[in-house]
């Protein structure tokens, strides 16, 4: 049950920085983008399409600590506004959340593996 519960944990976030980062790229490089991405905004973009993919990467190793930062450093800026916005760009908040699930997931069922070797088993 446990191994289940981290392979969820891990597809968890590597689906979610995974969706998020494609959002904020078809977000930042379409035509007509859904929200005006000019100057600074664009930056803001450029940033949260890196921290998905720092997200993913940290959620495929199991680093709930990372997860958990990428969370509150995504989310609360930008994620919250996500959530109020109609339209597709609501994804991302949502996608925002699975950081969330993903991290603690990681920080709270370490792998098993790390558990044996710290017992001296």
């Amino acid at each position: 049950m446990r191994k289940t519960v981290q392979i969820v944990g891990k597809f968890t976030g590597v689906l979610s920085g995974i969706g998020a980062c494609a959002s904020w790229s078809i977000a930042m490089w379409t035509p007509t983008p859904p929200v005006p991405l000019s100057g600074m905004a664009f930056f803001v973009a450029m940033l949260m399409a890196i921290l998905a993919i720092i997200a993913a990467i940290a959620a495929y190793h199991g680093h709930g600590i990372v997860l958990m930062v990428v969370f509150f450093a995504s989310f609360f800026p930008i994620g919250v506004f996500l959530l109020g916005v109609p339209g597709w760009m609501r994804v991302i908040g949502v996608l925002n959340l699975g950081y969330l699930i993903a991290g603690l997931v990681a920080w709270r069922m370490p792998q098993s593996d790390e558990i044996s070797e710290s017992s001296g088993n």
